[in-house]
């Protein structure tokens, strides 16, 4: 525009000259490395970048060291509470190995994933990785020969040929089905769960069934539905009809047991003494449900310290990587709400 100005962007070498110092010497301060720089040295260094709001080339340094130190996340929603902790986790741990992370959200549609892995791929990410229902229904064949890492995170069960880090499911819905008949004497448990899972059938499927059997008791109505709020809902209204109504339901998913809790309030049965509820995620989310959901809670943070360490594992290998969940106790099964 006319009458303005473009400011000339501040470089190394300005830096060098501010502080007194040579641009290689610059270069080890804002680096870290490789090459070790008196404190007093590195001191003049830093206040030169700050008074002179130097910085870097991102673009430039990449080149140099043939990585961007940038990671791309796709997850399938990124306002499912679980979903949105776990990007929280995964930027954390990346934050604590100096790496970036972009995040994308291909709304659980294929064609919207393809299309970001592309323009991720095009931002030279150093690796890719993936979180929720985009990578059940997508093979990503395409992205073997790439040459970046691929790890799906947030799997409940292996994928072949694919490096996958996710939670003990199995173990977790062993875990609620023995609280409920264990703490409250519960016998007729329903399991609430969506489709496309890992595993035929699901692992949160195959804990449940086997806790109900080792403990002798038959397996409760399956509900089979999507993954979100509005199908809990809607499959909880249909629960309402069955006869002999089970008197516990284990959701798949924090965000199944919000939408079934909502029918239950709305039909006047009462939770949990008419129908106890539990789930399995654990976002923070769930503390805030009426009543309080007791669950079984996913290892976000170890599942986040986990993919860095493998994006940074040269012999990265497939292979699934599960971590124990932890059950949290609240009044949604019966138990004291804690104080």
């Amino acid at each position: 525009m006319p009458g303005t100005t473009r400011t000339r962007r501040v470089t190394r070498s300005d830096v060098a000259r501010y502080a007194g110092v040579s641009t290689a010497v610059v270069s080890y301060v804002v680096n870290n490395g490789p090459r070790p720089v008196a404190a007093a040295t590195a001191a003049r260094v830093r206040d030169a970048v700050e008074v002179l709001q130097y910085r870097p080339n991102l673009s430039a340094r990449a080149l140099r060291s043939g990585t961007t130190h940038t990671l791309g996340l796709i997850v399938a929603d990124s306002l499912n509470p679980h979903c949105a902790e776990l990007t929280l986790a995964v930027a954390e741990a990346a934050a604590a190995t100096d790496h970036r992370v972009l995040v994308a959200d291909s709304r659980g549609d294929e064609r919207r994933g393809r299309a970001l892995i592309e323009d991720l791929l095009a931002r030279q990410v150093d690796g890719l990785l993936f979180a929720g229902t985009f990578v059940r229904q997508d093979p990503l064949a395409e992205v073997r020969n790439f040459g970046v890492p691929v790890i799906l995170l947030d799997c409940t069960g292996p994928v072949p040929g694919r490096t996958t880090v996710g939670p003990a499911a199995r173990q977790g819905a062993e875990q609620l089905v023995d609280h409920l008949v264990g703490t409250h004497g519960r016998r007729s448990i329903a399991l609430l769960i969506g489709t496309g899972g890992f595993g035929d059938p699901d692992p949160r499927e195959q804990g449940w069934r086997a806790a109900l059997h080792r403990l002798g008791l038959p397996a409760g109505p399956v509900l089979r539905t999507g993954w979100g709020r509005e199908d809990g809902y809607r499959t909880g209204r249909a629960l309402l009809d069955a006869d002999p109504r089970p008197d516990a339901v284990v959701a798949a998913s924090d965000q199944l047991a919000f939408g079934l809790l909502r029918a239950l309030h709305e039909a006047g049965v009462a939770v949990p003494a008419d129908v106890a509820v539990v789930s399995f995620d654990g976002s923070l989310a769930s503390e805030f449900a009426w009543p309080p959901l007791t669950c079984a809670r996913q290892p976000r943070a170890a599942m986040g310290r986990a993919v860095l360490d493998l994006i940074e594992d040269p012999g990265l290998a497939p292979g699934h990587h599960e971590f124990p969940l932890d059950l949290i106790v609240r009044a949604s099964c019966g138990c004291p709400p804690a104080h």
